[in-house]
Parts: C-alpha cells; sequence; structure tokens
C-alpha cells in the first residue's frame, strides 16, 4: 500500500486493476473469484491491522457501503460472489480504499479522517465496488496467466494455499489499465447516485488530493488514480452528461451518510479518539489465530 505523502506498498498498486488480454473474466468462474478473494483476505490479514468486526466503525463502513451495493446490482447481481464483505484497515496515516476479487473490501481509516463528508466516501467506495462488478482482478488474472496455470490453481477442493500467495503478489505488483480505470470512474459514480449519494462526491474527492499536492505531483490515492484535473474533468463533464440538471456539485441534501449508525463527525472521532478495537487476528504476520 502507498502511504499519503510518504511511502506506498504495491498492495493498493493493484487489487483491483486490470490488465489488457485475457478471455474477458470468463475462465474464471464466481465461485473461483471468491476463493481467490478468500486467499488475498488471508494475505491481507498478515500484513495489515483490521478493525474487529463487531466494532461499531466497521459497523458504520458496512453501513455505508450497504446503499451502494443496491446500487451495483444493475451492473452485477452481487449474489454471484456472496455480496460484498466491508473491513477497515487500522491505518490514520494511509489515505486508501481497494478491494479484492469476489467482493473483498477494505477502506483505511485515514481516508475515513481525510473525508469532509460520506458522499466522498461514497464516491470513492463506488469506484472501488465498480472494480469487482466489472470484474478487473479476475480479467488482469486471466490476462497474467495461461489457462493450464490457472486451472492447476483450483484441482482440490478449493484454492491452494501457494497459489493465493500467487495471486496476491501479482495483484500487489499490477498496474492498473487505463481502460479500466475510466470504467470504475464512470460505473463508480453511478453506483454512488443509484445508492442515493451525490455523484459529484467522487470528484470532489480526488479535488481535494489535488489541492493537498499544490497542483503539481498530486498525492498518490490507490496509487493508480492520480487525482489529475484532466481526470476531474472528464468524470465531472460524464455526471453532467448523464443526469443533467437533476444534480448539481455542492448540494448537501445527499452527501450525508445513508444507513450508518453513526455520522461522519462520529466515526472520526471515534478513530481519532484511539477507541477502535483492532481484530486480534490481524497484523500477526500469520494466519495462525492469536492466543486467546
Amino acid at each position: 500500500m502507498r502511504r499519503m505523502v510518504t511511502v506506498v506498498a504495491p498492495l493498493a498498486l493493484a487489487l483491483l486493476m486490470g490488465c489488457g488480454g485475457g478471455l474477458g473474466g470468463y475462465l474464471i468462474s464466481n465461485e473461483q473469484e471468491v476463493q481467490m478473494g478468500q486467499g488475498v483476505d488471508q494475505e491481507i490479514r498478515k500484513e495489515y491491522k483490521l478493525a474487529a468486526p463487531d466494532d461499531p466503525i466497521t459497523t458504520w463502513a458496512s453501513g455505508l457501503v450497504q446503499p451502494l451495493v443496491a446500487g451495483s446490482a444493475g451492473f452485477r447481481d452481487p449474489n454471484q460472489f456472496g455480496g460484498f464483505k466491508v473491513h477497515v484497515i487500522l491505518d490514520d496515516e494511509l489515505v486508501n480504499a481497494f478491494a479484492a476479487p469476489g467482493g473483498y473490501t477494505y477502506i483505511s481509516t485515514g481516508l475515513i479522517l481525510q473525508a469532509a463528508n460520506c458522499g466522498e466516501i461514497a464516491g470513492v467506495m463506488g469506484h472501488e465496488l465498480a472494480h469487482v462488478t466489472q470484474r478487473h482482478g479476475v480479467k488482469a488474472i486471466e490476462g497474467a496467466y495461461a489457462v493450464s496455470i490457472i486451472s492447476g490453481w483450483f484441482l482440490g477442493d478449493g484454492l491452494a494455499s501457494d497459489a493465493a500467495q500467487t495471486i496476491y503478489a501479482f495483484l500487489s505488483n499490477t498496474q492498473f489499465s487505463q481502460e479500466h480505470e475510466a470504467e470504475a470512474d464512470a460505473v463508480g459514480y453511478q453506483i454512488a447516485f443509484n445508492g442515493g449519494y451525490n455523484p459529484y462526491g467522487l470528484v470532489d474527492f480526488f479535488s481535494k488530493l489535488l489541492a493537498l499536492s499544490g497542483g503539481s505531483a498530486p498525492p498518490q490515492f490507490l496509487s493508480s488514480h492520480p487525482a489529475t484535473q484532466d481526470r476531474i474533468n472528464d468524470v465531472t463533464k460524464a455526471i453532467e452528461a448523464r443526469y443533467g440538471d437533476t444534480v448539481n456539485p455542492g448540494t448537501t441534501q445527499t452527501y450525508e451518510c445513508v444507513q450508518t449508525n453513526m455520522t461522519l463527525a462520529q466515526a472520526q472521532a471515534r478513530i481519532s479518539g484511539g477507541q477502535v478495537v483492532q481484530d486480534p487476528n490481524s497484523g500477526l504476520g500469520t494466519t495462525e489465530a492469536a492466543p486467546q
């Protein structure tokens, strides 16, 4: 993962990226995609501290994503991959969100703290859900590995552990394609709108990151998501063309949190106050359970 303005490790660069080629996501089945996501999730838990599943922050993040899940159904039925699984990474310096194949979705406490409203977060998460609905991670894998290799990963009852490590390493070191990034932008703002949010939230967050850079070299967001002015302009024009006067940037009625157990300010206060409980089985450098 890449840290805002400081260091960037490879994971955030690539969990959802796509590259050209492959079989268009048809070689890997929905069930196999979920198995891949489970394997990637295990690797993430080795390296990163996650909020406990029953912590209010996890509940809040899941509630925020829930209307977006409904808003994504027109692009891909979430039941195909068992729905989206939402996790919060405990890193206040990291401004990031990403997802793995099979709907495993992650958002950092740093991004939550950086956001001005839930509309911005919804825009970001809509983009991430779009990578899953469009199967960009799966297409990237199909484009990089021979059919015989992929088939060999699933010879047993599930995905082999060494295959999970291979997939994790690949996704951590592969760049996003411009085509898939543009598609995730286009699908993502529609998911946010369908979920009840102002679709300009993604534009607002990109604009914020660009401002933090002083307009020169933008801070890295998801590593290959540079908040360039051209990208902001493209998304803005696309929203205007699709929705016209239905929505306008800066209006507040659809920027507030939808279906969450806390306001954004309350969520940020819990994070800043160090109240978030860590999942004891995360950040251990191993998949073994923590001592009870």
